[in-house]
Order: C-alpha cells, then sequence, then structure tokens
C-alpha cells in the first residue's frame, strides 16, 4: 500500500545520484547522513529535530546536477572532476583554491580555465545558487519540514562565513547543514586516507568549514563514529537509522512526482536533455495501452527514472559535437547500469532496475551494457527501448539537428526493437507508419506471429484461436514457416526465433 512507502529507503537509494554526480563513491551521502544523525542524537537534539538533519544530510546535494553543463565548460570539460577535486579543497584559503583551478582541463584548455580565475567567486556563488534550489524543489516534492528546505539552500555556506551563495556564517547557518557539513566531512576523508586523514581534515576545517562545537564532537569518539559509517548495508543502516516518527508518501501520485523530479534533475546535466526523461514517460504509458503484456504504471515510473545514470559521465562526453573515442563511448554504455543499480537499492524501486538498466538493449544483443539478446527482454523492457529512441531522435543532439517525424519513423525502423513495440510508440505520438526491412528469411508479418506462438509452445488450434484465423491457415503457415526457416522441431524453431531477435516473451 502507498502509505506504507517509507521516505527514507527511497531517498537513501536516489541519494547515490547525487554521489554520482560528484565523482564520489557510491553510498558517500549515506555513510555522511550516518555520522551526522548521530552526531545529532548525541548532542541532545530532539527526535524532529535529528529528523532534519538526517534527510539534510541525504538531500545535501540532490541538485548538483544543476549546474553541470556551465562546470564543463568553464573549466576543462569534465564537471565531475571538478566537483570531486573541488569537494577536497578548502577553497578560502586561496594556495589551495589556486592548486584546485591549476589542476583543471588540459592543454589549451588548462590555460582557459586559469584565464577565468578572476571570474571564478562570480560563477560558484551562482552555480551554488542554482545547484542549492533546485535540491530544495525535490525537498518541498518530499514534503519535508521547511528547515530541511533551509538547509539544503545553505549546503555551499561555511562556518566562518566563506561560503556561497550568501556567506552566511556562525549560527547563521542552518543547524542541519552544519551538521550535514561534519557528516560529508568525516565520510569524504574517510574515503581519501582513512580514519587519520578523516580525523586531520576535520581538525583543520574545525572553525573554518565546520561548526567547531560539532566537530568536537566528532573528534570526541572519532572512531566509533567512523565505525558506525562503514556498516556493510548503508542502506539498511540508514533506514534503520531514521529518527521517529518515520515519514511514508502520501500516496502512488507523490511517489511518482519524486522519481518525476529526481529524472528531471538528472536531465539538468545537459541542456540537450531537459524534459527527456518526462517525455519518454509519458509515451511509453501511452503506448503500453496499446500493447499487450507490458505494464503501463511500470513503464512510467521507468521512463521518469531510466536515465538517472547519465550523471555519472562527464557533461563534455554528452556534448561532445565529434565522435567519441573508445573509453568515452565506454562512460557511455554504463549509465543504464548506474541507473539500474540505483534504483536496486530499494525494495520499492527494484522492480523499475531491471527495465531501466536496458533500455540501450537490442533484440540482436548488439546493445548495451550487457549485450542481452531478445529472449531476456521484457515486453515492459523493450517498449521503454523504443519510447526512448523515438523520443531521443526528436530531440536535437550536439552532434545532429532534432530529426523530423518521418526521418525519425525511418530510423527506428532501423534499429533491431521489438516491431510491435516500434508500432505501439508510433501509434501513440501520432507518427508515421514504420517502414521495417524485409524479416529474416523473407518471412512475413503474419508469419512472424504464426513463428512466435509455436515457439512458445502453442498448438495450431490455439494459435488459430488467438489469431483469429482457421486451423488450415495455421497449417499452412506452419508447413512455410518450417521450410523457410530450414527447422523441423518445435525447439530448433525457437533457436532460429531466439537468434534472430524474433522471439516474444509470454
Amino acid at each position: 500500500m502507498p502509505s506504507q512507502v517509507r521516505v527514507a529507503g527511497v531517498v537513501a537509494a536516489l541519494s547515490v545520484t547525487s554521489d554520482l554526480t560528484r565523482g564520489h563513491p557510491v553510498g558517500e551521502a549515506m555513510r555522511s547522513c550516518l555520522v551526522a544523525t548521530e552526531l545529532a542524537r548525541r548532542s541532545g537534539l530532539s527526535p524532529p529535530r535529528q529528523s532534519e538533519v538526517f534527510y539534510s544530510t541525504l538531500m545535501r546535494f540532490a541538485g548538483c546536477a544543476a549546474t553541470s553543463h556551465e562546470a564543463a565548460a568553464h573549466f576543462g570539460g569534465d564537471d565531475i572532476a571538478v566537483r570531486a577535486k573541488g569537494d577536497l579543497t578548502d577553497t578560502a584559503n586561496p594556495a589551495e583554491a589556486l592548486r584546485f583551478l591549476a589542476g583543471l582541463g588540459s592543454g589549451s584548455e588548462k590555460l582557459r580555465v586559469l584565464a577565468r580565475i578572476p571570474r571564478v567567486p562570480g560563477l560558484v556563488t551562482e552555480a551554488a545558487r542554482a545547484d542549492c534550489e533546485v535540491g530544495a524543489g525535490l525537498v518541498a516534492l518530499l514534503g519535508l519540514p521547511a528547515a530541511v528546505s533551509e538547509s539544503v539552500l545553505c549546503a555551499f555556506e561555511r562556518y566562518d562565513g566563506k561560503g556561497a551563495p550568501a556567506g552566511r556564517s556562525g549560527a547563521d547557518v542552518p543547524e542541519p547543514a552544519r551538521f550535514a557539513a561534519v557528516g560529508y566531512a568525516v565520510a569524504m576523508f574517510d574515503a581519501v586516507g582513512g580514519s587519520e586523514q578523516a580525523v586531520a581534515t576535520v581538525t583543520r576545517w574545525s572553525g573554518r568549514a565546520l561548526d567547531p562545537e560539532i566537530a568536537g564532537r566528532f573528534l570526541d569518539d572519532a572512531e566509533g563514529l567512523l565505525g558506525l559509517s562503514r556498516a556493510e548495508d548503508a542502506w539498511a543502516a540508514v533506514v534503520a537509522a531514521e529518527p521517529t516518527p518515520h515519514r511514508y508518501f502520501d500516496d502512488d501520485d507523490q511517489l511518482d512526482d519524486v522519481l518525476a523530479g529526481f529524472g528531471d534533475a538528472a536531465d539538468l546535466k545537459s541542456p540537450y536533455f531537459q524534459g527527456h526523461s518526462r517525455g519518454v514517460a509519458r509515451l511509453a504509458k501511452a503506448a503500453a495501452a496499446q500493447l499487450a503484456g507490458t505494464d503501463a504504471g511500470l513503464a512510467y515510473r521507468a521512463g521518469l527514472v531510466h536515465d538517472l545514470g547519465r550523471v555519472a559521465v562527464p557533461t563534455g562526453i554528452w556534448e561532445k559535437p565529434g565522435p567519441l573515442n573508445p573509453d568515452e563511448w565506454e562512460l557511455v554504455r554504463l549509465h543504464p547500469y548506474h541507473s539500474g543499480r540505483i534504483l536496486a537499492r530499494s525494495p520499492v524501486l527494484e522492480p523499475l532496475s531491471a527495465v531501466v538498466s536496458r533500455h540501450h538493449e537490442r533484440m540482436d544483443g548488439s546493445g548495451y551494457p550487457m549485450g542481452v539478446r531478445a529472449a531476456e527482454l521484457d515486453p515492459t523492457t523493450r517498449l521503454l527501448a523504443a519510447a526512448e529512441a523515438w523520443h531521443g531522435f526528436g530531440e536535437p543532439r550536439p552532434y545532429r539537428q532534432a530529426m523530423t517525424p518521418d526521418e525519425a519513423a525511418r530510423r527506428i525502423s532501423e534499429l533491431p526493437l521489438d516491431r510491435d513495440a516500434v508500432r505501439a510508440v508510433l501509434a501513440a505520438a501520432d507518427g508515421p507508419a514504420p517502414s521495417f526491412p524485409a524479416l529474416p528469411v523473407d518471412l512475413t508479418e503474419r508469419e512472424l506471429e504464426v513463428l512466435r506462438l509455436l515457439a512458445a509452445g502453442l498448438t495450431k488450434k490455439q494459435i488459430a484461436e488467438r489469431l483469429f484465423i482457421s486451423a488450415s491457415t495455421v497449417h499452412t503457415h506452419t508447413v512455410h514457416i518450417y521450410g523457410k526457416c530450414e527447422v523441423t522441431t518445435r525447439a530448433a524453431l525457437a533457436m532460429f526465433a531466439m537468434r534472430h531477435g524474433l522471439a516474444a516473451t509470454p
């Protein structure tokens, strides 16, 4: 029931998106949350205030894909490297800040980065404001307290007032944000250099980036808190650590709104992607109504979050106008895998995982990331793949203009996608009819229908009833099919169907 869906479990899983956006180890947001929440408890905060710390920490960087395009454009093309290095830098220290900027980009791009140094403070302020506003918008969708929104809006503020965007300092920085800052410092530097590095950095940053009182409480029991953060199953530990009373989604509609919001935030990775996930979701849902065996609700939700993993690929690669080199292409090929792994952590979102992780797979095994074939692609996955392809063809990319409907129809007809799924998608989009190439061994469309049912084990009588044709017509088709495929048994016919990407799933 919707009333039983815990907000904590969904948010904890989706927090991995911000880890990938920032180039940090998967699970860092969750480990930071465990430290910050325990520090809040030990500081004597009431359960409601502990809850504010809990959610402020998980959501602290939820909007950080917002300025990926700008970060890539200004600082060398790799927005992920910019964030990963910047988070580990005390940017209020001029020497550290200069070393950080000097390490960005390469060749002539490095010179352009250095030439922008006078503009960096203004760029940082605007970027912080944008990232935080997007994150606060996601907090609102979750129905979390205003204190959480205010804390997310101050994610880049510092205790010493040298942060952004407003330069707030001391107690003027919201309390949950100050706990979250310590939690992240602990988790980040523990991952970089273990306990020694975490303790040294919290000590050095105390009174500067970090609230000295909260930092001191960590230093009082650094090993104990670090041990807590290293839980074997971080997701389960975070869900168990949520302060009472636990929060639940109001209904399915609210959960859909949250998934749509996180999909939108991931689409901010590049202006080329804005609106992509919602468009794919709506199209998949409409097409599912025309295609038997598909789950419209599953198709819609999977569409909303199918590209969360895009944040793990530098924006400079997504916006490259020319061909990708092998290393760049390998990163792109992994983005559906990342989407699936983000969702697999939550039992509520796990049903979406298999669908989204295969939205670039193809019937003949030529897709990615795993190269699976038709027999391993269920009807909803096949539908999402077709919907994503069609919608993407209608959007501009750095290497091509948006395709016209006729161009897109020709292109999608050439891809090794499920033909029924393509027909349903084009019909739902009011697009042109597909123009598929000839089927293997000159099979007709009707023979393909009969072949699929024969391969699935149906009798000729059952096939006749299913297709509303006579048994004698089925017999004639069967003779032609076995002859064209040069087989004599159902098992061999099924192998032929799978080899050629023709097999249907129940």
